[in-house]
């Protein structure tokens, strides 16, 4: 889903769901926002579901920084082959294809996919996007590879080793992977403690649905096993405090401006800081051949 992120306490063999397979996390995931997508299609008008081409679409104030620089990484977009991973309602997907761009966004949620459909059409762009029921583990495309891959908060419900060799399968040799991610790089205690019963009693999970998690080195070391250039930058570091409390405008805009001067001059508040931009280059086919035969 690219709605939301935040921590969620779940780890287990390096990924971090418990018990929990793969269809049911993204059977959790479909339950709530096809529940979304019915309200939406029921209430809304076609001004509703029209996305701005001029304006990139933020979810809210904590995307902007974040999902500017992700957009960034994988400019120029006219002519370009991009695929959406977790398209949800397909307001990304759908500016995308208004700058030029083929897109194909999937999603867990034929629901929310219903919304995305209904956003290209009325946007304009329904002959430029088009939208899979899939999850990025098993998605498969006849059109060739991606020249650019985009996801918005989505890597932390991924299978990992099964998402990313899917992936480096999907993506052209030559083009770029990135998302946005939440993490958490301190020592997995840290975790322990903010997911215990007595600190949510009172600083409630921030989460859309039950199986979110931040991203961990351990993470990023599965990553690095499908791509050869992963490179990740820190967004956001007292603007954590979001996790916990509610923050007004004036004062996130104030913490998001100290936060990129302090991440700027003080490498070591890289591991500190609450989300990152994701990149991911030169997927390693043969490895992804090899761990399949294996």
């Amino acid at each position: 889903m690219s709605e939301n992120h935040h921590d969620h306490a779940h780890h287990d063999h390096g990924h971090g769901h418990g018990a929990l397979t793969l269809e049911d996390r993204h059977d959790h995931e479909a339950e709530i926002y096809d529940a979304m997508a019915e309200r939406l299609l029921a209430s809304w008008d076609d001004d509703e579901f029209r996305v701005d081409p001029s304006q990139i679409p933020f979810h809210n104030r904590e995307h902007v920084d974040y999902l500017t620089k992700a957009i960034d990484r994988i400019r120029p977009l006219e002519g370009r082959r991009v695929l959406e991973v977790g398209a949800g309602g397909g307001s990304l997907a759908v500016w995308l294809a208004q700058q030029g761009a083929e897109v194909v966004g999937i999603d867990v949620s034929a629901g929310i996919l219903e919304v995305a459909a209904r956003r290209a059409e009325v946007s304009g762009v329904a002959d430029r996007t088009s939208f899979v029921h899939s999850p990025i583990e098993t998605f498969e495309d006849p059109g060739g590879p991606f020249d650019a891959v985009i996801g918005n908060n989505v890597v932390h419900h991924f299978e990992l080793d099964l998402a990313m060799a899917n992936l480096g399968r999907l993506l052209d040799p030559a083009g770029t992977a990135v998302f946005c991610e939440p993490v958490l790089f301190i020592p997995e205690v840290f975790r322990t403690v903010r997911n215990s019963s007595p600190v949510t009693r009172f600083f409630p999970m921030h989460t859309h649905t039950p199986d979110e998690r931040s991203l961990n080195r351990d993470d990023l070391d599965v990553i690095a096993r499908h791509f050869g250039g992963v490179d990740w930058e820190p967004v956001q570091l007292l603007c954590r405090i979001q996790n916990f409390v509610e923050l007004s405008d004036p004062v996130w805009n104030r913490l998001e401006a100290i936060d990129r001067k302090v991440l700027d001059k003080v490498p070591a508040s890289r591991t500190l800081c609450r989300m990152i931009v994701l990149e991911l280059t030169r997927p390693i086919v043969d490895a992804v051949a090899d761990r399949s035969a294996a």
